[in-house]
């Protein structure tokens, strides 16, 4: 034990020395190990996690030990206990007792597998029950113990866990798919010996393991072969100039260090634009008309009425949500602009700009065109030539040293990603869903969005603990503020982007038509005068069509610009798609509200407008990401050519 618990030291200090406070420890708080882990998190300074396999008191009750029972209770209830929940009943048709404490345990073991960012596993490395000996069938003994966690999560859920749990079990909405790409994380592995072991098994006690099937911070990128038995890395310190932290630092994932890099990013959003703050909370849950925007909790939108104002948890969710969604309209506003040929001009709002730099690099190909032209016909002035130059010199400086330096489209994109799977985080959990937009979001895209999909752990598990404990869903609140409101988001988008479309069209018709006729008449005019135009005509009238001829088109490009990086046949078509699927989740959602007002305990109800939730909510995240990849393939850039 000594061994065992100096590593576990260790490590927890290596840990918070990368991630600061950044770092909980989730933990079910069992007898031994568990509660070994807790205590020395707390020791530490490092807050907790608590999710219990069952109801608090039954938990109690399967400890031998009063002390460990004791143990619990003192860890459960530590002041710097961040969340804490049971997870809900696992039931099956003719389960025994046993059969169902065993459910518990394996549902508890698929969540960690799932939720930890770090896997921190005290284990011998034996394991009862392989998949070697199974021939793909689930596992049989020791269902939810650490081998089983460790095994889920190095070789997946197919071949370890039955799909019965996942049917029986409202934290999970479905079990992964087969052909799962997201990787799951890194797994510390301490060599803990059981009392029987060997004298050599016990020499060994606190030795560390290694395994990732993420990219490393030493890998610069390249993910690691998916078998699991190859990735599997001893570790030692034994040099005294290296430390814990040193070796870690390179092992761990860079998506780690991108996770705190948007977090410190969120919380200086939250200090710093505590208004703009306020205004994106109001997009969740609407505040009433009477609501004042100022006192402690002015900046989360929180006030005496609002459905979330006695629920810190989902508050939490709904300040994150805020500040990415301001942090992500601020980098829309620098690098798309308030406004497109054709959007109608808003007026002026505190931290929102008129033209970003999509509109200065479409401008400069019609006004770096007008110079050129003019320098080869209006006699060679170096000044318009200077100014062709000079023009197409600015943009692409402006695009290298801020556009791309500061990560606009990124930050615009990541932070949106971020934000809408907030969204239906924060509506899961005021839904009384117990389930994580991490497990149903980005799973197809690894690489550079990978990081959003682990970043939504963490916030996951609060919506998690909000709905556990909730007794009562807000329906209409739920239809009205999530339902109807993004229906009316994405019809009004729909308008907005079909004009849009329709003007630069038009505009580019007229111009092309401009030309055309322009091209037709300096032609007819030199084939009357006999080729050539009349020198007695002052120098601007013989020079002119040459100029309109050459700017023409680009203007027309100016328009084209906006029609294919803002997107708008690729918006019309998926906002639309979106409007039908709310309408279609508006009109269902009314109709299970009605029946629940006559019958409130009609459970069969209950079930359906839970799934009705949770498919909305997989919708929407589909949505998004094929958002994000549509505009990750169409990046803004200086328009040169």
């Amino acid at each position: 034990m000594p061994a065992v618990r100096a590593r576990v030291r260790d490590l927890l200090s290596a840990l918070s020395g990368l991630y600061h406070d950044n770092l909980c420890v989730l933990s079910a708080l069992a007898e031994g190990a568990d509660q070994m882990v807790a205590s020395t998190a707390l020791e530490l300074g490092i807050p907790l996690v608590c999710a219990l396999p069952m109801e608090r008191n039954a938990y109690r009750a399967t400890m031998m030990d009063d002390a460990a029972r004791k143990q619990m209770d003192a860890l459960y209830d530590h002041p710097r206990t961040a969340v804490r929940f049971a997870l809900p009943r696992v039931e099956t048709p003719g389960q025994t007792p046993d059969q169902a404490e065993v459910l518990q345990y394996e549902q508890l073991g698929v969540f960690l597998a799932r939720q930890s960012h770090i896997l921190l596993a005290l284990w011998d490395g034996t394991d009862a029950d392989p998949r070697s000996r199974r021939n793909g069938r689930p596992r049989r003994e020791k269902r939810g113990g650490t081998a089983h966690v460790v095994s889920i999560r190095t070789s997946g859920e197919f071949g370890d866990v039955g799909v019965d749990l996942f049917r029986a079990s409202r934290i999970f909405s479905s079990r992964l798919p087969r052909l799962e790409l997201a990787r799951c994380g890194p797994i510390l592995q301490i060599e803990t010996p059981r009392v029987a072991a060997m004298p050599d098994a016990v020499a060994q006690a606190g030795n560390v393991r290694w395994w990732s099937d993420l990219s490393t911070e030493g890998t610069k990128g390249r993910l690691p072969d998916l078998q699991a038995n190859p990735l599997w890395e001893p570790l030692d310190v034994r040099s005294p100039d290296r430390a814990w932290v040193d070796v870690l630092r390179t092992r761990m994932p860079p998506d780690f260090r991108f996770i705190c890099e948007a977090r410190t990013a969120l919380l200086k959003t939250q200090a710093t634009e505590p208004r703009l703050c306020l205004e994106s909370a109001s997009y969740l849950v609407t505040p009433p008309k009477n609501s004042a925007a100022s006192g402690p909790n002015a900046t989360s939108g929180i006030n005496a009425t609002d459905p979330v104002a006695q629920d810190p948890d989902l508050g939490q969710i709904r300040n994150i949500f805020a500040a990415a969604d301001t942090l992500s309209s601020q980098a829309q506003q620098f690098l798309l602009g308030d406004w497109a040929p054709g959007l109608p001009w808003k007026r002026r709002a505190p931290g929102r700009t008129r033209l970003g730099s999509l509109f200065w690099f479409a401008a400069a190909v019609p006004l770096s065109a007008m110079c050129f032209e003019g320098y080869c016909e209006f006699g060679k002035n170096p000044a318009l030539l200077a100014g062709y130059a000079g023009i197409l010199a600015m943009a692409t400086a402006f695009y290298w040293l801020r556009v791309r330096r500061r990560q606009w489209q990124n930050l615009y994109q990541d932070q949106r990603a971020l934000a809408e799977a907030l969204r239906v985080q924060f509506f899961w959990g005021l839904s009384g869903i117990p389930v994580s937009v991490s497990d149903n979001y980005m799973r197809q895209h690894e690489g550079e969005l990978g990081w959003i999909r682990l970043a939504l752990r963490g916030p996951s598990l609060l919506a998690m603990a909000s709905a556990l404990r909730r007794e009562t869903v807000p329906r209409l609140t739920v239809r009205q503020s999530w339902i109807e409101d993004q229906r009316a988001y994405f019809d009004g988008r729909v308008t907005q982007y079909k004009n849009a479309l329709r003007f630069s069209q038009l505009a580019v018709r007229l111009l092309v038509g401009a030309l055309v006729a322009v091209v037709i008449g300096l032609l007819a005019a030199q084939m009357i005068l006999g080729r050539e135009l009349s020198e007695a005509w002052p120098e601007w009238m013989r020079e002119m069509p040459s100029v309109i001829i050459g700017v023409l088109p680009a203007l027309a490009a100016f328009f084209l610009a906006f029609t294919e990086l803002r997107l708008f046949e690729e918006h019309l078509h998926a906002y639309g798609q979106a409007a039908s699927v709310f309408d279609h989740a508006r009109r269902q959602a009314k109709v299970l509200e009605e029946i629940l007002h006559h019958n409130p305990d009609d459970a069969f109800v209950e079930e359906e407008w839970r799934d009705l939730m949770i498919v909305l909510g997989k919708e929407s995240l589909a949505e998004n990401a094929a958002w994000i990849q549509t505009h990750r393939a169409h990046p803004v850039t200086a328009k040169l050519g």
